[in-house]
């Protein structure tokens, strides 16, 4: 997918509308649930989402090839993102039936269905991430909830493996504590 990118932001370099598209319908699913992660609402993600896509159409000529173009684009979604709580230190987390499109008014479920306990479980994920010192929740949002791998992550923060390995053992550390005292059926889950 990487030479097909380098190849669609020549063309979009070029003033290729179609090609610029493409990269937006290609990386807008993945930027949208970073900084969904990061910020804890669809409406502000999506917020963060629009202003990543029209910087990368302002600043595309500015990305180095050499590099991986998914490693600038999520450092940019997540420098968005935390430009966005550092200027709104309370954001707000949608109620879990919000973030579930597929519920009708969220009450009619069953709370013992698994599905119903796999939205908790990411609404409680969601609020211990506001507890999390920045550094450490940019780490757990980008490896854990992303999957992205250490050196990824590493390139995407702009900082050393083994810096991204520490905090994301001290972010584990302190969401695992936090699920012990509040959810303890769900400690386990986390790494």
């Amino acid at each position: 997918m990487e030479q097909d990118d380098l190849d669609l932001i020549a063309r979009a370099e070029r003033g290729d509308a179609d090609a610029f598209s493409v990269l937006i319908r290609r990386h807008a699913p993945r930027v949208h649930s970073v900084a969904y992660q990061m910020v804890g609402n669809s409406t502000d993600a999506q917020d963060i989402a629009q202003e990543v896509f029209i910087r990368m159409h302002h600043h595309l000529s500015r990305y180095d090839s050499r590099n991986a173009f998914s490693t600038w684009l999520y450092r940019v979604t997540v420098n968005l993102a935390i430009d966005f709580l550092r200027r709104n230190a309370r954001h707000r987390h949608e109620p879990i039936h919000a973030a579930d499109e597929g519920t009708r008014g969220g009450d009619q479920s069953d709370p013992t269905d698994a599905n119903t306990m796999c939205k908790e479980f990411r609404v409680t994920i969601h609020e211990l991430l506001d507890t999390l010192p920045e550094r450490q929740r940019q780490v757990f949002v980008l490896r854990d909830l992303q999957d992205f791998s250490t050196d990824e992550v590493s390139r995407i923060l702009a900082c050393r493996a083994s810096t991204v390995r520490v905090h994301l053992a001290r972010a584990r550390l302190r969401v695992r504590e936090a699920l012990a005292i509040s959810y303890p059926e769900y400690a386990e889950e986390v790494r």
